[in-house]
């Protein structure tokens, strides 16, 4: 659990801590400073983030300690499917979460291990973050690709394109005004 604690503090600027009162269990946040609220009390998006982040940190550390413990795990390939991990996020928060993204990716990776995030967005923040990510050498530009889904109109089959990011964090084959609110 300590190992989980430092991750959190270390990526996201939070611990948890799970108290018991008369059967009752809380899970309040504690943030660097040692202010402390109970989850509950805290906006919707902690509440959505923490089982992913907790699964996030589950899997590099399960890889990161393969070796010290015998492995019951028939394959090296994992997939981890996260649909709208930026609802309710601070952007301060949606770009911690793709660094950690990053982190885990880089770690599993070192481990020999292939990890596939499949992860819907609409967040400019998070795409733009892995991009920062692969200019400072956290990713590769092999490590991330795009899928983007256009539905023109009604009548009409969704478009289906694939973009990247380049080695430079730039966007390559990305649909010009997708960003941007429609006329």
């Amino acid at each position: 659990m300590s190992s989980f604690q430092n991750w959190t503090n270390e990526n996201f600027g939070f611990r948890t801590k799970i108290t018991k009162i008369e059967g009752h269990y809380s899970i309040k946040i504690v943030h660097e400073d040692g202010y402390e609220i109970n989850l509950s009390d805290m906006g919707f998006g902690y509440s959505q983030i923490l089982p992913i982040i907790t699964q996030l940190w589950y899997t590099a550390s399960k890889f990161a300690n393969r070796r010290n413990v015998i492995s019951y795990y028939r394959s090296n390939r994992n997939i981890i499917v996260i649909e709208q991990p930026e609802l309710h996020l601070h952007p301060e928060f949606q770009a911690k979460f793709a660094d950690a993204l990053a982190q885990v990716i880089k770690l599993t990776k070192a481990e020999g291990t292939i990890l596939s995030l499949i992860i819907e967005t609409h967040s400019d923040i998070i795409i733009n973050r892995l991009g920062d990510c692969i200019i400072n050498n956290e990713l590769s530009a092999d490590d991330v690709n795009i899928v983007v889904f256009n539905k023109t109109s009604e009548n009409q089959p969704t478009k289906i394109s694939i973009s990247k990011i380049d080695s430079d964090g730039n966007l390559i084959n990305w649909p010009l005004g997708f960003f941007l609110p429609s006329k």
